[in-house]
């Protein structure tokens, strides 16, 4: 058995234990029913990429004629393949694996994918280690612990390619090695070339990890006879350089595309000089387990006992391990400073993802310390109980003095216990090295098993309930629409669709009213419904600001246009013809122009279908509303709107605006500029706070209702509350009352809540509600500040509400709640609701710690629908922070009628005959008898071209985002083609790396035959 086990490849070794390890993590997702696919991002993003993915794949291969990769008009607006999807599939090149499995095996698929990536970052590790020359046991303990690391658990399995940089960082650090061993550079060169192939975002990250690793292995060798500078500088950026190239055929365009795009951003580390004192409060408890909190800042740690041993036995032997332990002191220091998180964060959020690349020197440690383990001195056992028994006072210190752990983090501390022990016995009864590393790698493998079930069993870990259930995706993908796609799909041509108001609201407690489900998925583009929205880390800059000039309210850096917040111009402006809407939502707000699809009996027309992710308690099926309004994908404008009077316009003014001429950066001679008629009405209204649940007065206190439930208040009695005490609550709350009154007389400046912590709901009662019929209604709100609560003041709150319970409210009750209050994050993060009869509608502002989305929305826009009817009141709530402030509170209502229509038939009339929508080509014929603007829904990029009558003319932005371009009077074909920018220099320039690639290998191989 020992000649075998000294036999077996390391690799080999490490597959067996992986394959265990897998297995117990595939039989938890098996217990509790779950798939591999998250229900936000994986069902909202990866997993329809993936699919749409795979039916490039298989066109490609049916066809190739047609091209990999083109311009998409399944892709909200319409993007390119290439640049959308080169963060998520197209340089992946394990997702092309994904065309080995049949339709009805993809959610399979894409489990197995990530489970691969997995096994292949830790072969990568192997053959970096390997290297230094470790023995077999040590070098596969150190990889086991690098592959099953908290980071590649938790974000592997919500976010697959986030495992990439785990794979491709070693391979560049073995790369390296090997240049300044004096040996090929064909490792780097090919390490370099994946690793821009793979992820422009992750190769940012990998480069400045790698220049990091460079310097360090530098200032370790540079005494070294054998190492030669000049050699190895020179060596190393030809490999560089060499790889890039190979790569660009990718990377240039999507560079190209990414500095455009609605990521670019001023917002340094938003804002933040230190992280929140809950961030550094919970480190300690996540070095091992979970921690207690979720995911902040993108901190993963959730290490293996042998890992932290790792650490402690290099630093305890720093000249030894100097300069890993430079590496180590820079992860450490790096995940306590925001600055540093936001510089590998591409210059923007201070997100830690970059934390992967610092499991390459903690597994080096742990390779270290396994290979040291049975020869430990004195020394070194009693700085491992030391730092064993630091660790866990430190946890319980940072925690309040308290030991408030999961069950789950207790058991990784008793692991490391028992790792203690081991070692300890193994040095007392003087075990051979055999049975200390047998049992050593034993309580590795649960240790690891652990960390895994930790993260995903519904017993431990709240992390399980995010997964979805297993073919849910599958039939919510197949369902989402009931059907309804069927109908619509063969009646477009150039026209799109949107959905309605809460069509997927799932009624989830933490998404507000401006919804998640229908702003943030990508799973239309499985469809040729054409739905205006797409969720992607990178989308067209171009259309971000039209967005963000008319104010779309649902607008975020992942999806720019969302649904349009349901506004009539916008999407008759994007040509939204059809709206799914959820059964029973007839008679809800709908833009003005929709009217609901008729079948027999001239009943609407439903569709019905099971789909797993809707309410039950809703109305099942979907109803489609069509409109008369929307306007062709191009047409003509014969008038424009300049972009000094576009500037000059309030947000729904710039809307409407683009209905009577096209906007263009400068006037056009032969072409008028357009006359706008403001017919857009402010609205009086008061303000009407609702103190009905505020607690003003004695009588309230013996029958309050509080969320829905009813609690029995008696008098204040002495035992606990003195009536005194009580009154003066009671009083503030008057004194609040009155100040807010005061500040709202001449319309909506605060909204706050109570002194006990409860939102008062305002009321906005409209002087003259006639005026809003037959118009959309909108709240303006500028100058938007928000108070988020300090730890004294949320201690006082809970200290006011037990007093007015009458409940005692003890020394160890206000220490727990300080404890609490610690460790919560206070982030000015808060939602705000406003409804009307019809419509709900609001928004959210997104706190500090959020390293996607996060924005400070000082005005905002809410649409809240069109009607035919009088609409008299607003109601306003808000939860989250203390109070709101604004500078003005604006009612405003945009009439629609027959002027309005007879402008859009108008445009209607002047579209492009014949239109004709191909992969990469719209063409069509222009008959305006007027010199005019060619204005498309097209979103802008140089690499649209356009030919007038076969020859080539010059195209410019119109409309903000859109494709346009200045046509003369007269008949003409009209000619779009795409093709994508960067594309022939990347191509040309991957040619030659290719070519560099293949001669230096024939060089190389001459000059070793030779030799």
């Amino acid at each position: 058995m020992n000649k075998v086990i000294k036999k077996c490849p390391a690799w080999l070794f490490y597959s067996l234990i992986f394959f265990v390890i897998t297995m117990v993590y595939v039989w938890t997702f098996y217990l509790t029913g779950n798939s591999l696919i998250w229900g936000m991002d994986g069902i909202a993003q990866h997993y329809p990429i993936l699919i749409n993915f795979k039916h490039m794949l298989s066109e490609f291969l049916t066809n190739p004629s047609r091209g990999f990769t083109n311009w998409s008009f399944n892709i909200g607006l319409g993007a390119d393949q290439l640049t959308s999807f080169s963060y998520y599939v197209v340089g992946d090149f394990f997702n092309y694996l994904i065309v080995l499995f049949p339709d009805h095996l993809l959610e399979l698929g894409y489990g197995l994918l990530v489970i691969l990536r997995l096994y292949i970052a830790g072969l990568a590790f192997l053959l970096f280690a390997h290297q230094f020359n470790f023995k077999k046991i040590s070098l596969v303990l150190g990889t086991l612990t690098y592959t099953f690391a908290g980071y590649s658990l938790y974000a592997g399995m919500h976010h697959p390619f986030f495992i990439l940089p785990m794979i491709f960082f070693p391979l560049i650090c073995y790369g390296v090695e090997r240049i300044i061993r004096n040996h090929s550079m064909m490792p780097l060169m090919l390490a370099v070339a994946l690793t821009f192939l793979s992820n422009f975002y992750f190769a940012y990250i990998i480069g400045l990890g790698s220049i990091i690793y460079v310097i360090i292995r530098y200032l370790s060798i540079r005494k070294d006879p054998d190492f030669h500078f000049v050699r190895s500088v020179v060596k190393m950026g030809a490999a560089i350089l060499t790889g890039i190239l190979i790569s660009a055929v990718i990377f240039v365009p999507t560079l190209l595309f990414a500095m455009k795009s609605t990521r670019i951003t001023s917002n340094f580390a938003n804002g933040y000089l230190f992280y929140p004192l809950y961030y550094y409060l919970s480190i300690p408890s996540k070095i091992l387990g979970n921690g207690y909190l979720t995911i902040s800042f993108w901190l993963i740690i959730s290490i293996s006992g042998l890992s932290f041993l790792g650490i402690v036995y290099t630093l305890s032997h720093f000249k030894k391990y100097r300069y890993l332990n430079y590496g180590l002191i820079i992860v450490f220091i790096g995940a306590l400073i925001p600055a540093f998180g936001a510089v590998f964060n591409a210059i923007s959020t201070p997100s830690n993802r970059w934390v992967c690349l610092g499991l390459l020197p903690i597994g080096l440690a742990a390779t270290i310390f396994a290979e040291h383990i049975s020869t430990l001195s004195k020394r070194d056992l009693e700085i491992m109980i030391g730092a064993t028994i630091g660790l866990i006072i430190v946890i319980w210190a940072f925690r309040g003095f308290i030991m408030k752990l999961s069950a789950h983090d207790y058991g990784e501390i008793i692991l490391l216990l028992v790792l203690v022990g081991i070692i300890l016995c193994s040095q007392l009864f003087h075990w051979d090295r055999r049975l200390t590393m047998g049992s050593v790698t034993g309580l590795l493998v649960v240790n690891l098993i652990s960390l895994g079930v930790g993260y995903y069993s519904p017993n431990v870990s709240g992390f399980s309930k995010g997964m979805l259930n297993k073919q849910v995706a599958t039939n919510f993908v197949n369902n989402f629409y009931n059907g309804a796609n069927k109908y619509v799909e063969p009646r477009l041509n150039g026209e799109r669709t949107a959905l309605g108001n809460r069509y997927h609201y799932a009624g989830r407690n933490d998404v507000n009213l401006s919804n998640y489900s229908n702003v943030n998925t990508n799973i239309p583009m499985l469809f040729g419904t054409h739905d205006i929205s797409s969720y992607l880390t990178v989308e067209n800059g171009a259309i971000g600001q039209l967005e963000s000039s008319v104010q779309n309210n649902q607008r975020t850096f992942n999806a720019p246009v969302a649904q349009n917040d349901y506004r009539t111009t916008l999407d008759n402006l994007m040509g939204v013809k059809y709206l799914f809407i959820r059964n029973g939502q007839q008679d809800k707000s709908q833009p003005f122009g929709f009217k609901t699809v008729k079948g027999k009996g001239r009943k609407p027309l439903l569709f019905t279908a099971n789909n797993p992710l809707v309410d039950d308690k809703e109305p099942d099926g979907t109803i489609v509303l069509q409109n008369k309004n929307a306007l062709p994908l191009a047409y003509t404008q014969e008038q424009t709107v300049s972009d000094k009077q576009y500037q000059a316009l309030s947000p729904t003014e710039r809307e409407q605006s683009m209905i009577s001429g096209a906007h263009i950066a400068t006037p056009v001679r032969g072409i008028p500029e357009a006359k706008l008629n403001d017919k857009q009405r402010q609205l009086d209204y008061e303000v009407k706070p609702n103190y009905e649940k505020t607690l003003d007065n004695f009588d309230k206190l013996t029958t309050f209702t509080n969320n829905s439930k009813r609690v029995e208040y008696s008098e204040p009695s002495i035992n606990h509350t003195s009536p005194d005490t009580a009154q003066k609550i009671l009083d503030e709350n008057v004194e609040l009352e009155t100040e807010t009154q005061k500040q709202n007389a001449d319309g909506l400046h605060v909204m706050t809540k109570d002194v006990l912590g409860k939102p008062i709901p305002y009321l906005l009662k409209l002087k003259q509600p006639n005026r809003t019929k037959n118009a959309e209604l909108y709240l303006q709100l500028d100058g938007i500040k928000s108070h988020d609560y300090t730890t004294d003041a949320k201690n006082a709150m809970v200290e006011r509400q037990h007093a007015i319970k009458n409940e005692p409210y003890t020394r160890m009750m206000k220490l727990n709640q300080m404890r609490k209050n610690l460790h919560t994050p206070f982030v000015d993060q808060y939602s705000f609701n406003a409804a009307t009869k019809g419509m709900k509608n609001g928004y959210s502002q997104y706190g500090r710690d959020n390293l996607s989305n996060y924005a400070q929305k000082k005005n905002v826009l809410i649409n809240l629908g069109y009607s035919p009817k009088r609409r008299g009141q607003i109601k306003l709530t808000f939860d989250g922070v203390s109070r709101l402030n604004f500078k003005h509170a604006r009612l405003i209502a945009v009439p629609f009628g027959n002027s309005y229509e007879q402008q859009i038939h108008k445009l209607q009339r002047n579209r492009l005959q014949k239109l004709r929508v191909k992969r990469n080509e719209v063409q069509g014929i222009s008959t305006n008898p007027k010199k005019s603007v060619l204005t498309t829904s097209i979103p802008y990029s140089p690499g649209w071209k356009l030919t007038v009558d076969g020859k080539s003319a010059p195209t410019q932005r119109v409309n903000t985002g859109f494709v346009g371009a200045i046509l003369p009077a007269g008949k003409h074909q009209i000619r779009l083609r795409y093709q994508t920018p960067g594309l022939i220099i990347g191509s040309v320039a991957s040619v030659i790396g290719i070519l560099i690639l293949i001669i230096s290998s024939i060089v190389i191989w001459i000059f070793k035959k030779r030799k």
